[in-house]
């Protein structure tokens, strides 16, 4: 008898379920066509002398692996890379963190808003434009920046035309459309923090600096690894400003490992070349993003 009460209930759950699998198939097919076949592919032609316009190719191991670490241009673009992914991710990481706490600083609820989508609203722009407009800013003759720095006495500065300002120049770029995202979502994971936790700990004797760095900072960890993650991935994958920005220069001072790919895809039709490149930014990836998971365990609080 308890075995048929039960039946109704389960079939509503495998009913449930079945409907949960079936909205889930659309995504589970674009996954398997759009990215997992693709990697694939692009897998065994990093293996293979690629001819993209007959489609024949001749099998050449790993020699297209060799070639790159043996290049200068493509370990000067790799190491240009690993400075986007650390300067980029710890600038709008930070600039996000500040400006998360800075809104949500008890301030009434229309301003809050206001300033939220103040620092926002450079996100939802297209980035190209964004470049563009900021080419006139970093002008060294015409451009905004180099204008007021010259009213207070200072030199004009080459900031797209000197190789060791050209990277800065797009990292300036980057976290000023980017840092708006990680204010959003860290100001999210603030506003879920229990504030009679904060106000048991004022009563107890904590200070602001003791409350932000003992209570809100491990409360909101989970949270700030997860922008960790985003902005280390999206430095990593970094391309259209450096395009229209400085194009990869001067010389390859700025060029992104993606770019460079793009460019031996598109424009050398290399595509064996271009899929070996991409297997080591997959490859890259994965090992940023397995560091930052192993040392989350010593700093992210999920209780």
């Amino acid at each position: 008898m308890a075995g048929i009460k039960q039946r109704p209930g389960n079939r509503r759950k495998r009913k449930e379920a079945l409907t949960g699998y079936l909205f889930t198939l659309p995504s589970f097919f674009g996954f398997i066509a759009f990215v997992l076949i693709p990697v694939f592919w692009a897998l065994i032609i990093s293996f293979q002398k690629y001819n993209v316009f007959t489609g024949a190719s001749a099998w050449n191991g790993v020699k297209n692996y060799i070639h790159i670490l043996q290049d200068a241009r493509s370990v000067t673009t790799l190491g240009n890379t690993l400075w986007y992914a650390i300067f980029a991710t710890v600038g709008n990481t930070a600039v996000g963190l500040l400006l998360a706490v800075a809104v949500d600083n008890k301030l009434p609820g229309r301003i809050t808003v206001f300033f939220r989508s103040i620092y926002f609203f450079p996100s939802l722009i297209g980035l190209v434009f964004v470049a563009i407009i900021w080419q006139y800013f970093f002008q060294t003759d015409a451009g905004v920046i180099n204008y007021y720095l010259g009213k207070v006495g200072i030199s004009k500065i080459g900031w797209l035309s000197d190789k060791s300002m050209a990277k800065f120049s797009v990292l300036i770029l980057d976290v000023w459309k980017n840092c708006g995202m990680s204010m959003l979502l860290i100001l999210a994971g603030l506003q879920n923090i229990d504030r009679g936790l904060l106000e048991a700990a004022g009563i107890d004797g904590a200070g602001p600096v003791q409350k932000f760095l003992k209570m809100t900072l491990p409360l909101a960890s989970p949270t700030i690894f997860f922008v960790l993650v985003m902005n280390v991935t999206g430095a990593l994958r970094i391309y259209e400003s450096v395009y229209v920005l400085t194009n990869g220069g001067p010389g390859d001072s700025s060029r992104s490992l993606v770019m460079l790919i793009a460019e031996k895809a598109f424009t050398s039709f290399d595509y064996g070349m271009a899929s070996a490149l991409s297997m080591i930014l997959l490859i890259l990836i994965g090992i940023i993003t397995m560091i930052q998971f192993v040392g989350s365990r010593w700093w992210v609080h999920y209780d």
